[in-house]
């Protein structure tokens, strides 16, 4: 399986359980690769399935790989591709535990402290 088919595949299997949250991470994506046209001309055809680790881990290249680990670590803000916390997100995010409030809870596992603190101040 390509990093490409692995991100796809998170996405869906997210979306399976809770459509917001897929729909969240794929709005940010869209933005993300919207970003690296605009600013690089990289098209999404043109993504690359690993870029060198080096650049990816200073967020200086785009890949596929690098889509999917964000995916991976729940990383609900998208700060592995250079995004930053919104007053927005916070409050989707805020939703999104009143509404989904049997997934995400005191019990979460994040390494995000800021999301845990905004998990624990919404139960």
């Amino acid at each position: 399986m390509s990093w490409q088919e692995y991100t796809v595949f998170l996405l869906e299997s997210i979306g399976i359980y809770n459509k917001d949250l897929m729909l969240h991470y794929y709005k940010k994506i869209k933005k993300f690769m919207i970003w690296y046209r605009n600013k690089y001309g990289t098209d999404i055809k043109d993504i690359p399935d690993i870029a060198e680790c080096k650049l990816e881990s200073q967020k200086k290249a785009i890949s596929w790989r690098r889509i999917a680990r964000a995916i991976e670590k729940n990383d609900f803000y998208l700060r592995r591709l250079s995004f930053s916390q919104t007053k927005n997100d916070d409050e989707e995010l805020m939703r999104m535990i009143h509404k989904w409030d049997n997934l995400l809870n005191k019990t979460t596992k994040t390494d995000d402290k800021r999301l845990q603190k905004i998990i624990e101040e919404a139960i």
